[in-house]
């Protein structure tokens, strides 16, 4: 009887490793039917405070998974590190369950609980991380470690593999151009191979300009850490962690733009920067900020807004039914 089950469920999963390969835009579209779905099904359970992140954490975990089947049924080959990496795959699990396993300690062990698996979360995270930077030599962590696969671009890359114009010498990175695989003579353009490298294959052009990097991406790794250790030892005043956690990411920030000039920055490396930039924002969202200065400004805008744009007061009056929670419960100091 287990026999027969085990291979119904492995036939089914076979089944469904080939449709996602020959159907990735239906699949995304189905996934982003989902995320929908999750943010309008919020509302009915906002009381709910476990179900509610269980509800947002189930999209980014089937995107993940579907992911993860996907390169795994067709194109293990590429070794692409973000899903070659263990160490990236469970950080990315635990960066989409970190709030519903916070919620979840509160439910269970009360504040302390909750406190508990803050701290557990924030050293696994850290980690990792520090793992990433020192031992597999990356220059900046990305958020989440593995992002969403841009499904289109992959299948190009797929279907692309074989076709490459050249390869790249290890020692000495030059780019030759491969004899088999050349465009015929009337169709070449007789220039020199673009360098293509990996993220983890951008040098610095400098040992100082190295060490710099790596002691902004070291102090903005650890700044969750920092923040939780400022709350404990001010007995959870909520000042000092605040400006604490600003001038770690504004220091971090100042240290990559003054060696931008100086390191090989990847397309997915500045993309990370910017995201970084934009998320000092966020403070603005953050207690005590929030509190004291933020929150009857936006309240104030949501009501212009409002009385003034036809049919915008159901749009602003679900973002203030619904800002409180999310203010309190994805805008806090001590993770990314």
């Amino acid at each position: 009887m287990a026999d027969r089950v085990n291979s119904k469920l492995n036939s089914l999963l076979a089944s469904y490793k080939k449709w996602i390969v020959t159907n990735p835009q239906v699949l995304s579209e189905i996934e982003a039917a989902v995320r929908c779905l999750s943010y309008l099904g919020v509302g009915q359970f906002g009381k709910s405070s476990l179900t509610v992140e269980l509800i947002y954490s189930m999209p980014n975990l089937i995107v993940l998974c579907n992911d993860l089947l996907m390169y795994r049924s067709k194109c293990e080959h590429l070794k692409i590190p973000q899903f070659e990496s263990k160490i990236k795959i469970w950080l990315t699990v635990v960066e989409y369950v970190e709030t519903l396993l916070e919620v979840s300690g509160k439910k269970l062990g009360g504040t302390k609980g909750k406190w508990l698996i803050v701290v557990v979360i924030q050293l696994f995270k850290t980690v990792s991380r520090l793992l990433l930077l020192y031992v597999y030599k990356e220059r900046l962590t990305k958020s989440p470690a593995t992002p969403p696969l841009n499904r289109e671009k992959f299948n190009n890359v797929i279907d692309g593999a074989q076709l490459q114009e050249g390869f790249k010498l290890k020692r000495s990175g030059t780019v030759v151009r491969s004899i088999k695989h050349s465009v015929p003579i009337e169709m070449r353009t007789w220039r020199a191979l673009p360098c293509n490298m990996d993220e983890n294959e951008n040098l610095t052009k400098s040992q100082k300009s190295e060490m710099s990097l790596k002691l902004a991406e070291t102090i903005y790794i650890v700044k969750p850490l920092l923040h939780l250790g400022c709350m404990y030892v001010t007995n959870q005043k909520p000042w000092p962690p605040w400006i604490l956690s600003l001038i770690v990411d504004l220091v971090s920030l100042n240290t990559f733009t003054r060696c931008a000039e100086k390191a090989l920055f990847t397309k997915e490396e500045k993309e990370e920067l910017v995201r970084r930039r934009l998320g000092l924002l966020l403070y603005l969202l953050r207690s005590p900020f929030y509190d004291k200065y933020s929150r009857t400004k936006i309240y104030a805008m949501l009501d212009a807004i409002s009385n003034s744009v036809p049919l915008a007061h159901l749009l602003a009056n679900a973002i203030k039914k619904n800002l409180p929670y999310m203010q309190n419960m994805y805008f806090y100091m001590w993770s990314r």
